[in-house]
């Protein structure tokens, strides 16, 4: 049996630490953004929510140079996906389309099955024949296993402003992670020194406290430019959880509503379950959680 694995769970196993659809267009690269100097694959490419046999891999796409996050123009575009067992992609286990537009800000998330539980997979992404940066991705044991060790860098509270990530550099730099789990405050919604932490390093994008959900798919977006944050989430799979700041301070209203819309496509976790009731993420094994309290 399966038993849900909620954030404060997680904060006593393991402390606290450093976390009708429009028909899409086939653009020649000569069209993408990549010939206006505006990285196609600008945000990098993610995992997440990792499962016995499959994983959710995302990424955000910029095919043009006015399709800036947050926008709302730019073109439907196809993204070809591709998961292989070997970093050459000479055996590849899954492969597919699939389509964005502005509607989902142009990211891009797979729901991918059919793999192989605890193993590690290679992924990318094309588009209009410029390829993404591959990613490492990693299945979670059978539910039936006898699993003797799982390892987990442990994040969260991640404030652009505060600093660089180079805890997520770090993390990234080990090779030998199952997984990221990250508590929450993946991002902060506070306006260019409206967070009280000192000498600010770098300020907010947009330059205001977000409110609207342009304004939320920005902050993502900026958040997602971070080398570090890049890095470590091409690096494994990652298990996240909300706490306040994704959305505002404490919950409020139509604010709240707008950080949630743009936290779904934003990042490489389930929103909702078979039955269609939202939740922050798939859920874990009974031998994976008895690992975690060990």
């Amino acid at each position: 049996m399966n038993h849900p694995l909620d954030r404060r769970a997680v904060l006593r196993a393991t402390g606290a630490a450093a976390l009708g659809v429009a028909a899409a267009t086939a653009l020649p690269a000569t069209s993408l953004a990549a010939a206006a100097d505006v990285p196609v694959f600008g945000h990098g490419v993610a995992s997440g929510d990792p499962l016995p046999t499959g994983v959710l891999l995302w990424t955000r796409v910029t095919p043009t140079s006015e399709s800036t996050p947050g926008s709302g123009v730019g073109p439907e575009v196809e993204v070809r996906w591709e998961v292989a067992v070997d970093a050459g992609f000479g055996v590849l286990a899954a492969t597919g389309v699939t389509s964005t537009g502005p509607a989902r800000d142009h990211t891009v998330k797979v729901d991918v099955g059919g793999l192989s539980p605890a193993t590690g997979y290679h992924y990318r992404f094309t588009v209009g024949g410029v390829r993404s940066p591959i990613g490492r991705t990693r299945t979670a044991p059978a539910t039936d296993a006898a699993v003797s060790r799982l390892r987990f860098g442990v994040v969260s509270c991640s404030n652009w402003q505060a600093g660089y990530f180079a805890a997520y550099r770090y993390l990234a730099e080990r090779g030998d992670l199952d997984a990221v789990l990250h508590l929450g405050d993946y991002l902060y919604e506070y306006e260019p020194g409206g967070f009280p932490v000192g000498t600010y390093v770098r300020p907010h994008m947009p330059p205001r406290e977000i409110l609207s959900l342009a304004d939320y798919r920005q902050r993502h977006a900026q958040y997602k430019t971070d080398p570090h944050l890049q890095r470590l989430h091409a690096a494994c799979p990652w298990i996240t959880t909300w706490d306040d700041r994704e959305v505002t301070s404490s919950h409020n209203g139509r604010q709240a509503q707008e950080g949630t819309g743009a936290r779904g496509p934003a990042v490489p976790l389930t929103c909702k379950n078979a039955a269609g009731i939202a939740q922050t993420s798939r859920r874990l094994s009974t031998a994976a959680c008895s690992l975690l309290a060990a």
